[in-house]
């Protein structure tokens, strides 16, 4: 057995990742926004196209990005925000239209009672 200084690196196994003067091992916190990006897209758009499918899409890919992407947090939020704003907005504007078509489909057969 060998023996390593500090100083030099080991031959294997993890490397210490170095992050404002603290030594932690693993992967380096990821910079990308992509998962978070789109959940704040998928989110505002079931809100202006009110499609519950988007708005759950959105809520699962903007828990993702928060818990992965410390970069993206602040969509993430929003997107999670939206999201839930989306799908509540898709539970009202499709029975309210529903309404409106078989109420304008059956109005012309409406007899007045007197």
């Amino acid at each position: 057995m060998t023996y390593t200084s500090p100083e030099q690196p080991s031959q294997g196994g993890y490397q210490p990742y170095q992050s404002s003067g603290a030594s932690t091992y693993g992967a380096a916190p990821s910079t990308s926004k992509k998962l978070s990006m789109w959940g704040l897209i998928l989110g505002i758009s079931s809100i202006i196209i009110p499609i519950w499918i988007n708005a759950i899409a959105g809520g699962v890919l903007s828990g993702i990005g928060l818990a992965k992407e410390p970069a993206g947090k602040t969509m993430a939020i929003w997107g999670i925000v939206t999201s839930v704003l989306g799908f509540i907005w898709a539970f009202i504007f499709w029975p309210v239209v529903l309404f409106g078509i078989i109420f304008a489909a059956v109005a012309p057969y409406a007899t007045t009672g007197s």
